[in-house]
């Protein structure tokens, strides 16, 4: 199979309110989330740095990453968001889980795959790991987002949507890294910005996480043993290739 499954309906678009005019948008508060995601991994984005983006529906994040570098590539399963990137002149791939043969020797400095692994079933997710593992210069890094498997409140994002199929915990983000010949740097909650976007919100947001970290600390005394664990309804997950040094074994089989 060279490419993943197409969305389940030709109306995916549509259902999504993603508009053709508004193509590689991005608000403040998308900016202030992807600001805070980079500073978060640890990725710093110059004019020189290469990104690579797998899924990236209506382009905010690549009107984002734009702005900062013009060296990026996207892949996409859906072909009239294909269509519309290319309208914006961005380098715009048909979805693939072989990503070394679409990068052509080229290596990223950043992988990002934000909203779309929940789509996949776990062996594609291996695969597709990876096959961006190889993709990564030695000291890229790979982000991805999911609904967490952990949080008791992800279910409005895992079950709002009929093309979803794989929920993952920290503990298998763990798994899914050993697997794939990578290392975890963190896991952790999904960027949640609280200035950037006006008065009202930033009141808003404060409450929203004063909240959050109540209620999110109870559940890991009282569920997790105060183990690691992502109680927002998304989580976040940081990879990067082994040391130079390190002979790490990956299943090729996968």
């Amino acid at each position: 199979m060279s490419t993943p499954p197409p969305n389940a309906d030709s109306g995916y678009i549509q259902w999504k309110e993603w508009r053709r005019a508004e193509f590689g948008r991005f608000t403040a508060q998308d900016g202030a989330v992807f600001s805070r995601e980079m500073q978060n991994a640890g990725v710093h984005l110059a004019g020189d740095s290469s990104v690579m983006e797998i899924g990236f529906g209506n382009g905010s994040f690549a009107g984002w990453v734009r702005s900062k570098t013009p060296h990026y590539v996207g892949t996409e399963s859906n072909r009239e968001l294909i269509a519309r990137a290319k309208v914006a002149g961005i380098e715009a791939h048909l979805a693939t889980f072989d990503l070394e043969r679409l990068a052509a020797g080229r290596v990223f400095d950043l992988i990002t795959i934000f909203d779309v692994l929940e789509h996949l079933d776990i062996n594609e997710i291996l695969q597709l790991l990876k096959s961006a593992r190889g993709c990564l210069s030695p000291t890229g890094r790979l982000i991805f987002r999911v609904p967490s498997g952990d949080s008791p409140f992800s279910g409005p994002l895992m079950y709002g949507d009929i093309t979803h199929k794989t929920k993952l915990g920290s503990k298998a983000i763990h798994q899914i890294a050993n697997l794939t010949g990578m290392e975890v740097v963190s896991v952790r909650d999904a960027a949640f910005p609280v200035l950037g976007a006006g008065t009202v919100t930033t009141i808003r947001r404060l409450a929203v996480v004063s909240v959050r970290k109540m209620i999110g600390g109870l559940i890991k005394a009282a569920f997790f043993g105060n183990e690691q664990a992502v109680i927002s309804p998304n989580l976040v997950a940081v990879l990067k290739p082994p040391p130079a040094a390190s002979h790490t074994t990956v299943d090729d089989s996968l």
